[in-house]
């Protein structure tokens, strides 16, 4: 195969599951050689992914990088901080499809294991949309538990937490995130001590904010400061949460000075996790698509005190709109929502003044009918033909400036018609 029809090949494979089993069957024999650190949770997987390949790029090991996300699958596999090479994806997919066929994520991974094997990498960071695939991978002598929430649909905390501790095995060191509900960290401490995993958990007291409230992140973690491209004090979480990966590994007899965790942590560039593109006007970039990332994201633009924004949102489905809109106003998440409000007050003013709402390309009228019902129940909405129309729209009516959001894909085409305008 070309890398394009590569690119086509894995596109094309339907959602589903695969047992572990299946994908270790799938995997040569030079994969053996990697050690991989699988990385599980609801929010802030590709960020915490990301800032530990980095930390080992700057530590000199050759490391494999993979991630989930809407770009065609040879744009989400690096080697030392590059695509992957043309050739050796396009190898892995002529193998993979000659055999029995795998699921997408199932075979997205085999394929970046085979990537990386095939590179001779060291160490390999793996975003896991699926936690019980890390059975598959062959040594995994550290891994991750990112920020766990509920979906907003029908997935509890407790069963997002339970269904993220599938990455733990016997031997290796989990790290999870600071502040976990208490629910999800309870479900961590229950699956590791059946696992026999060391669980490490960042104490919160070690997070200082030098700056937080003009849309900058200067923090202090543990006494490693941290100039961080990523906003919020989720965003902080994953690089504690990163950095103690990174010391995980350290014990474990990789050689990882402090120097190379500070180069790293400063090194990753934010593509769409609350980035601000632009002050003058100010026009920031999100991909948050959950109630957890909403929150999230309403917490920042809280702290920085911003108000008057217009906001195109665009949401890839219609699954979890009513909670993500919810969240999206007052701040709350679906299980504070089902608190006292009075107890649980979130924001005291929302940040938007105006939403232009963006329906997936080919949505059916009644879908679109009910999302822009679900829109206007919360905010003065808008319905547009496309995102070209909402932006200009958006600019045009915005008193101090546009906030995109409701999807990574959204997010990157906003930034590239923004830079092109």
């Amino acid at each position: 195969m070309t890398i394009e029809q590569a690119n086509q090949y894995f596109a094309a494979l339907p959602e589903g599951f695969a047992p572990a089993e299946k994908l270790r069957a799938a995997l040569p024999v030079s994969v053996e050689a990697v050690s991989f650190v699988g990385v599980a949770g609801t929010a802030g997987k590709t960020a915490a992914a990301g800032l530990l390949a980095a930390i080992l790029k700057a530590a000199h090991f050759t490391t494999g990088f993979y991630r989930g996300g809407c770009e065609p699958l040879s744009a989400r596999i690096f080697v030392d901080g590059s695509p992957v090479a043309p050739v050796l994806l396009a190898q892995a997919a002529d193998a993979l499809a000659a055999a029995k066929p795998l699921p997408k994520a199932a075979a997205e991974l085999a394929a970046a294991a085979c990537c990386f094997g095939a590179a001779g990498c060291k160490l390999a960071v793996v975003e896991l949309p699926d936690a019980g695939l890390a059975a598959a991978l062959p040594k995994m002598p550290v891994c991750a538990v990112t920020a766990i929430g509920s979906d907003g649909v029908s997935r509890s905390v407790e069963r997002s937490a339970a269904l993220a501790a599938g990455v733990m095995r016997e031997g290796a060191v989990c790290v999870t995130a600071p502040e976990q509900p208490k629910p999800a960290l309870s479900e961590l401490i229950v699956a590791a001590g059946k696992a026999n995993c060391e669980l490490v958990v960042p104490d919160p007291e070690d997070i200082t904010f030098l700056d937080a409230e003009k849309l900058n992140s200067k923090v202090d973690y543990g006494g490693y400061p941290i100039p961080l491209t990523f906003l919020g004090r989720h965003a902080v979480g994953n690089a504690a949460l990163a950095v103690e990966l990174a010391l995980a590994l350290w014990r474990k007899g990789f050689d990882i000075a402090d120097e190379a965790i500070l180069e790293g942590l400063e090194a990753v560039e934010n593509r769409s996790s609350i980035r601000v593109v632009s002050r003058k006007p100010l026009v920031i970039l999100d991909a948050c698509r959950t109630p957890q990332q909403a929150c999230a994201l309403l917490r920042v633009l809280n702290m920085a005190k911003v108000r008057h924004m217009s906001a195109v949102v665009g949401l890839a489905a219609e699954e979890g709109a009513e909670a993500f809109f919810t969240a999206l106003e007052n701040g709350l998440s679906p299980e504070e929502q089902k608190k006292d409000k009075q107890a649980m007050p979130g924001m005291s003013e929302n940040p938007f003044d105006k939403v232009y709402l963006v329906t997936p390309a080919g949505a059916e009228d009644a879908m679109t009918e009910r999302l822009v019902e679900k829109a206007r129940y919360h905010f003065d909405a808008e319905l547009c033909t496309g995102l070209p129309e909402a932006l200009k729209l958006a600019k045009a009516n915005s008193r101090r400036g546009l906030l995109v959001c409701g999807s990574e894909a959204i997010a990157l085409e906003a930034a590239r018609l923004l830079e092109n305008s």
